[in-house]
């Protein structure tokens, strides 16, 4: 019983501790997926990448189009790619440091709502009224952050539609 003890101990021991050695930092000077080189905050690129990556799992270096052996990065991996953009709250995505948060209260509609009737039956309109949820404008040190929220359109005269906003980003 003992012996089976160790042996799971051991395999267990084995199985993480050789992964994470086999993880090599890159050499100074090189960009790879080391937070050690000082990279964190630095925003991806906007134009195609070129990289040199001798082994698939190991360290890169971002070269000049054109080098011998070097391809373009993947996107969504751990290697720089213009695809592969900064979370809108991230510092480095370009819309700053959240400041502060706004509460945009609910807000009542009122509607004058088309009442389908029978043929003959002259037209009516019934008031109604809706609520919108409200929602938190997020302040950042470049602008406002609006984030995903639902509004009501007016399609035609007593026609009303639901429609989701997507998120907006509007500078000072």
């Amino acid at each position: 019983m003992k012996l089976l003890g160790i042996a799971a101990v051991v395999g267990l021991l084995v199985g993480v501790a050789g992964p994470a050695a086999a993880q090599l930092t890159p050499p100074i000077g090189s960009i790879g997926p080391s937070p050690s080189l000082g990279l964190m905050g630095t925003p991806n690129p906007t134009s195609s990448v070129f990289i040199i990556r001798p082994s698939p799992t190991g360290p890169f270096v971002v070269v000049p189009p054109g080098t011998p052996f070097s391809r373009e990065t993947f996107p969504f991996t751990d290697e720089p790619n213009r695809q592969t953009q900064a979370h809108p709250m991230m510092p480095y995505a370009g819309l700053g440091y959240a400041v502060r948060q706004h509460w945009v209260p609910p807000t009542p509609v009122t509607m004058q709502v088309y009442v389908p009737a029978p043929a003959g039956v002259p037209t009516s309109y019934q008031t109604q009224v809706a609520q919108v949820p409200g929602f938190y404008v997020t302040e950042t040190t470049t602008g406002f952050v609006y984030p995903e929220r639902w509004v009501i359109d007016q399609l035609n005269v007593g026609v009303y539609q639901w429609r989701k906003l997507p998120v907006q980003f509007v500078l000072r």
